[in-house]
């Protein structure tokens, strides 16, 4: 029965597909050799790197009914694909048990809804990056670096990662990125020439800076900087919680960052050699690159995944006596999950996203995920 219901949901899905639409045209001006960075389209805009446009180019080639067809197939392989891989790096003990993936299942589930509905990308990067990071201490290391570039060409702020390895001075792993970064930077002067190029990027940085302001407030920005903008700027779904200058949702968002950030230095620092793989950190940027990037829309928490795995496994490993962990946990369900279905009403569902709770819910399981093992103290 399940499965009906998502297939009749994908086909339906199909219909609007309001994302995928900006990536096909953008395949087809590649392949036209026009600027895909055009003002003009709207609310759709195409703001991803060119790389990402020659990577649907070939999705252009076919009518739109079986591309966006041929689409939807693979977000749902990714979907499994990303689904597995997370599960093997941060499931520690045993197999899945039946109440676990239920929970992940439905801790997920509208997140997973609204990318397929949309037809993003963000199962197409969350794989990526967990495949990268699966590299680190192994000979494919280089090779990683090079598929986390192509993740961070679609979306910059997974450069947040990019910490993780500086830290533990990987420089395999990080001139695999740096020439694979230069090298997607660079393509498209095979097809636009150098000044058809550079006009490209000033078409990218126009679109990007001339549509992200006015989004800080949208309702479903769920970042760290449009909660602090609705709470203390302006907020279309009701009044502020108390009125400050405009740069202070900057100014604590970069804060808030540079304090996550050594926090997790610190915690990372215990991890060594073939232990590395089994720190949260590397989960815990992957998130962080939605909770403090500008545009962190509600679909983008796909990227909660591995955040939400690991939690589960401590869950289980305690046997359920970590109270702080499961108070946390419940709450990153109340505020982040059940809302989100609008079960009590579309009027109650605006005023959770006015009110960013799906942020403060992603809050509530960084802090269930990153809190030391029942009866154990870290150092």
């Amino acid at each position: 029965m399940l499965a009906i219901i998502l297939v009749v949901y994908s086909i339906r899905s199909l219909q609007s597909f309001s994302d995928f639409r900006p990536y096909y045209h953008a395949g087809e001006r590649f392949l036209k050799g026009e600027n895909f960075y055009n003002l003009a389209d709207g609310h759709y805009l195409f703001k991803y790197s060119p790389l990402a446009a020659l990577f649907f180019a070939p999705f252009s080639i076919l009518p739109y009914p079986i591309a966006a067809l041929i689409w939807l197939i693979l977000l749902w392989a990714l979907i499994a694909l990303s689904y597995f891989k997370a599960v093997r790096l941060e499931w520690k003990k045993g197999p899945v048990p039946l109440w676990a993936l239920l929970l992940i299942i439905l801790g997920m589930s509208k997140f997973v809804l609204a990318e397929i509905h949309l037809g993003q990308v963000d199962f197409l990067l969350l794989f990526l990056t967990l495949v990268s990071i699966s590299t680190l201490g192994k000979s494919t290391e280089a090779l990683g670096g090079c598929w986390f570039a192509v993740a961070v060409l679609f979306k910059p702020p997974l450069l947040l990662i990019l910490a993780l390895m500086i830290w533990r001075k990987r420089a395999v792993f990080i001139l695999g990125f740096l020439l694979t970064l230069l090298a997607g930077l660079c393509f498209p002067v095979l097809r636009y020439g150098l000044s058809g190029t550079l006009h490209l990027y000033q078409g990218w940085w126009a679109v990007l800076s001339t549509s992200s302001p006015g989004l800080l407030t949208s309702e479903v920005n769920q970042s760290i900087f449009g909660a602090l903008n609705r709470w203390f700027i302006s907020n279309p779904k009701g009044g502020v919680l108390l009125s400050l200058p405009p740069k202070t949702p900057l100014i604590l968002g970069i804060g808030a960052l540079i304090c996550f950030l050594l926090y997790l230095w610190y915690r990372d620092r215990k991890y060594r050699g073939a232990s590395e793989l089994e720190s949260p950190v590397p989960a815990m940027l992957l998130l962080g690159s939605v909770m403090f990037s500008p545009l962190g829309w509600v679909q983008n928490y796909v990227v909660a995944l591995p955040v939400l795995v690991r939690t589960l496994n401590n869950v289980a490993s305690e046997k359920f006596n970590n109270r702080w962990r499961l108070a946390l946990l419940s709450l990153f369900f109340l505020m982040a999950v059940l809302p989100n279905f609008e079960l009590l009403g579309r009027r109650l569902y605006d005023i959770y996203l006015g009110q960013s709770w799906i942020f403060l819910g992603m809050v509530c399981l960084t802090f269930a995920n990153l809190l030391p093992a029942h009866g154990k103290h870290e150092a």
